[in-house]
């Protein structure tokens, strides 16, 4: 009997480590943790890690931190973060960075700083916060959070309107 639970508690050990989220490859030794974890690179050595099918290549001499975001994204966050390969795209900073790959689309929105992606087919773009790269192609994102589209529509409508009383004042301005 003592036997047959000690077998039932070790298969289910095994059967937890084999489908954990997180695995981390260095020195050709594999470590696995529990999805959610956060992983540390400290740039001792050449590391891979797959975080939730994102696979992010660390080369020697970069420290990275690893994480799961609320919405289940990874997040990549370093200072000088040079030659990290991520789903195949090539990532470099100068100064503190942090983005985010989305595990289902791969995309790579920045969320501080400023990336500098070189895609798997060679074309390099920069990427800066709150835009996203995917494939090919930089997108921006929807206005930052720091704009007010209300202020920024009142403020269009206002040089409009200065135009419109400059251009009734002076008919002989000349046109563009």
């Amino acid at each position: 009997m003592k036997k047959s639970i000690a077998l039932v508690f070790g298969a289910l050990f095994l059967f937890s480590v084999a489908n954990a989220a997180v695995t981390v490859t260095r020195n050709g030794q594999t470590s696995k943790y529990e999805n959610g974890s956060t992983v540390r690179v400290t740039g001792q050595t050449a590391t891979v890690v797959n975080y939730n099918g994102v696979k992010i290549s660390v080369p020697a001499g970069v420290a990275v931190t690893i994480a799961q975001n609320a919405d289940g994204s990874v997040n990549v966050s370093g200072t000088n973060v040079a030659g990290v390969e991520v789903e195949g795209n090539t990532v470099s900073s100068t100064g503190a960075v942090s983005f985010s790959v989305s595990p289902k689309t791969k995309a790579i929105t920045v969320n501080r700083g400023t990336l500098v992606v070189q895609s798997a087919s060679g074309k390099t773009t920069t990427v800066a916060a709150g835009s996203s790269f995917s494939g090919d192609e930089a997108a921006a994102s929807a206005l930052p959070a720091f704009v007010n589209e209300a202020v920024l529509g009142e403020n269009t409508a206002s040089q409009q309107a200065t135009q419109d009383v400059e251009e009734m004042l002076s008919p002989s301005s000349p046109r563009n």
